[in-house]
């Protein structure tokens, strides 16, 4: 964990899906460590993730070197090279990772990395990486529908902070650019879109809301 308390992560490999996650999480002030051994994609990165790192996630001393084994989660997004990632993910097992969630191209590579001690293994496209990151900042989202580049539609448990708020209280839209299109009750799979600002928002229920991708992930979903 970092020193201010807050999670890190790290993020090994470079390529859209990898370097996606890692601007997301830097961009919503979160600590991220980026690792490639191609020294071009982790200069294109400097500006944005100050903690980028060339080194070869292959050799367990130089990825020590990179303080990847203090990472809360470590994600390897090298899933189009499978003897990379194996290779990858053995080093950070015995260096102690506790959290390791892998990218696979294809359902027999994603076997091939749970067998060797992924904890989490996801095939998704490459433009999926913000909606991965943004899951990851924030843990009480627990469905996102990603429109595009900056815009998100995710259920959320009601934060505590929200509790027993009508809409107009809270006054989402113009404070955090949140906008909330449906309530669910716990019991419930049917989500009520009639939401108006004499809406109070009770304990257990899950928000369906519709925000801006990057501004969601610093909300204080607490």
């Amino acid at each position: 964990m970092a020193d201010n308390g807050r999670k890190l992560f790290a993020v090994i490999g470079m390529g859209n899906f990898g370097s996606s996650i890692a601007k997301t999480i830097a961009n919503a002030g979160g600590d991220v460590i980026a690792i490639d051994r191609n020294m071009l994609l982790i200069q294109e990165l400097a500006e944005t993730v100050p903690n980028a790192v060339c080194a070869d996630s292959r050799d367990i001393e130089l990825l020590r070197e990179t303080g990847v084994q203090d990472a809360d989660t470590v994600i390897v997004a090298m899933g189009s090279h499978l003897e990379d990632a194996v290779e990858t993910i053995l080093n950070l097992k015995e260096l102690g990772v506790k959290h390791i969630i892998s990218k696979a191209n294809s359902t027999r590579y994603g076997y091939v990395m749970e067998r060797i001690g992924a904890d989490q293994v996801i095939e998704p496209e490459n433009e999926m990486g913000q909606r991965i990151a943004i899951s990851l900042m924030n843990p009480k989202i627990s469905d996102i529908y990603q429109m595009n580049d900056d815009f998100a539609i995710m259920e959320i448990k009601a934060p505590e902070l929200w509790v027993n708020h009508t809409m107009a209280q809270l006054n989402l839209r113009e404070l955090y650019g949140v906008n909330v299109i449906g309530i669910r009750k716990p019991d419930q799979k049917r989500v009520d879109i009639n939401v108006t600002g004499k809406t109070e928002i009770e304990a257990e229920d899950f928000l369906v809301i519709a925000a801006d991708a990057n501004k969601i992930a610093t909300l204080n979903l607490d």
